[in-house]
């Protein structure tokens, strides 16, 4: 790998974009080393007992009993068990009532929730407004931004239309508008679909789930094209795969995710955690850039 790469030369660097100029963060923060450091394997996350400055964000966790694997009782007192086993510090998280069956019913019962969970944020499950199940798009982006929700996500194979169609268009431009991430699973829509999304939207911040390495060149032309295009780490499991994209596109260009429950999250933690990426960038894909788009203002929070 050891070319090395400004993130001055990367394209799509949220920690330059600006969006964030204009909500006052500090871009040259955190260039610190993580505690210890050293050889492979000994980078520990602060939500681990040995401590450690790395602070994980999951973006791609859940709640709720799955509908089709027997994965636990969902409970965010498991859940938090979990984080606390894997040393992972926050989770971003949708409900597999929402995902799997009713989209309103299951983004109320997330919030419920996590209200009083520091270290959780909620995702809501989007369908376009057609058939009157949510409110239109502008007023289902104000409400959650009202209620907190950090993420959007869709389940456009899974229930039923078309991502890239005029039904769902106000809602993608509503996102875009207020810096409104949204995650979508890879076996949910089509790279034709994503390229047409991302085409009409392209202030839109859109996270790429669940994609396989078989799916490396079709994604890397959508990362070249798409500067506002990130990829979540879940199933990201080819051999050096984070240090090629990082060495690409930058670590900016990817956020940390698990998939669990039903995805081992030490699948994801030992990949990044035992990666050849120096400590910088890790932490921005550990959760730096992840807490920098999260569309609600809430401190970050220290776990020990």
């Amino acid at each position: 790998m050891g070319k090395e790469i400004t993130t001055e030369t990367r394209q799509g660097d949220p920690s330059r974009d600006p969006v964030f100029e204009d909500v006052g963060i500090n871009q040259d923060a955190g260039n610190g080393k993580l505690l210890p450091s050293g050889e492979p394997g000994t980078r520990v996350p602060a939500g681990s007992q040995a401590g450690g400055s790395l602070k994980l964000l999951d973006v791609a966790a859940s709640l709720g009993r799955h509908p089709a694997h027997d994965v636990g009782d969902g409970t965010t007192g498991t859940l938090i068990s979990a984080l606390d086993r894997y040393g992972i510090a926050e989770a971003v998280v949708a409900h597999t009532l929402a995902t799997h069956h009713e989209p309103a019913a299951g983004n109320a019962q997330v919030l419920a929730d996590v209200a009083g969970q520091a270290r959780l944020w909620a995702c809501w499950t989007v369908l376009p407004p057609t058939c009157g199940e949510l409110p239109d798009g502008p007023e289902l982006v104000a409400r959650a931004r009202a209620s907190g929700v950090g993420l959007l996500t869709a389940r456009p194979s899974s229930h039923g239309f078309d991502l890239a169609g005029p039904d769902m268009a106000p809602l993608l431009d509503s996102a875009a508008e207020t810096g409104l991430p949204f995650l979508i699973d890879a076996a949910e829509t089509d790279w034709r679909t994503v390229e047409a999304v991302t085409a009409a939207h392209p202030d839109l911040w859109m996270v790429l789930s669940d994609v396989g390495y078989r799916e490396l060149r079709r994604l890397c032309g959508m990362l070249e094209r798409h500067a506002r295009v990130l990829l979540c780490t879940a199933n990201l499991s080819g051999h050096l795969a984070l240090e090629f994209l990082v060495e690409r596109f930058g670590p900016h260009r990817l956020v940390f995710g698990t998939g669990q429950p039903v995805r081992d999250p030490g699948e994801a933690v030992l990949r990044l955690l035992w990666s050849e990426l120096d400590d910088a960038d890790v932490r921005a894909i550990g959760g730096e850039t992840m807490r920098r788009l999260l569309a609600a203002p809430r401190p970050t929070v220290e776990v020990r």
